[in-house]
């Protein structure tokens, strides 16, 4: 996972580099775009141990201005390998609101709805800074 996102963050880093003074960006990220994402990944649970849990999450998201914008159990594993059973990505305006959801009292209540249930990693990357689209 961790090779995954360094070789990711170097092709974007690549795809970025045209910057001079009349070269297009290759890689446009809108200005309403997202400051950050959390990809949170899982497994060995069973997915209606979590229902509770996953029940709580929309107000506490929304408060913090999370939105969820990828979720699924049927994905391609392109290089490497991959025992997680779902992969979640949510958007946040910032690094920071994403921190403040993660250790707000309101989602620190409700993780202990998954207390003991499965396995799961948790990753906040910072969004592309926003470009001028042409």
């Amino acid at each position: 996972m961790k090779k995954i996102i360094l070789y990711a963050a170097v092709f974007l880093s690549a795809c970025n580099a045209n910057t001079g003074p009349d070269a297009a960006p290759d890689l446009a990220v809108q200005a309403d775009a997202p400051g950050a994402y959390m990809i949170v990944q899982g497994k060995n649970y069973a997915p209606q141990d979590l229902g509770p849990y996953a029940a709580s999450l929309p107000p506490i998201y929304a408060k913090y201005g999370g939105r969820y914008v990828a979720f699924s159990t049927d994905y391609d594993t392109m290089e490497g390998s991959s025992d997680y059973q779902a992969t979640i990505i949510s958007a946040w305006p910032s690094a920071e609101a994403a921190r403040t959801f993660w250790t707000s009292p309101e989602y620190r209540e409700a993780i202990k709805l998954r207390d003991g249930i499965g396995e799961f990693d948790v990753i906040i990357v910072p969004a592309l800074p926003a470009q001028p689209t042409r």
